[in-house]
């Protein structure tokens, strides 16, 4: 009766392989499946957006576009500035 216990324990090892793989498929599925349900949120977002910038005024729009060019022209002050900075710390260290 020994050959017949071998053939038992090999067949239990190989169902514990197929029953694992077949575990892993599943989890690879679900990876999927919530990747894709993430791309149709981004998507939906987007949508979104979209139509709510539509429903803006053009006085909004004005307002936003002034706004936004003060902040861009804020931000280029300050780089320029600090250039600025920069070029004379350096022209003092070239001292010569």
């Amino acid at each position: 009766g020994g050959q017949d216990q071998q053939n038992q324990d090999q067949n239990q090892d190989q169902n514990q392989d197929q029953q694992q793989d077949q575990q892993q498929d599943q989890q690879d599925q679900n990876q999927d499946q919530q990747q894709q349900d993430q791309d149709q949120d981004k998507n939906q977002d987007q949508q979104d957006q979209q139509q709510q910038e539509q429903k803006i005024s053009p006085q909004q729009a004005q307002q936003m576009l002034q706004a936004i060019q003060a902040k861009e022209k804020e931000t280029q002050d300050k780089v320029k500035k600090e250039k600025a900075e920069a070029l004379k710390s350096r022209q003092k260290e070239k001292n010569w």
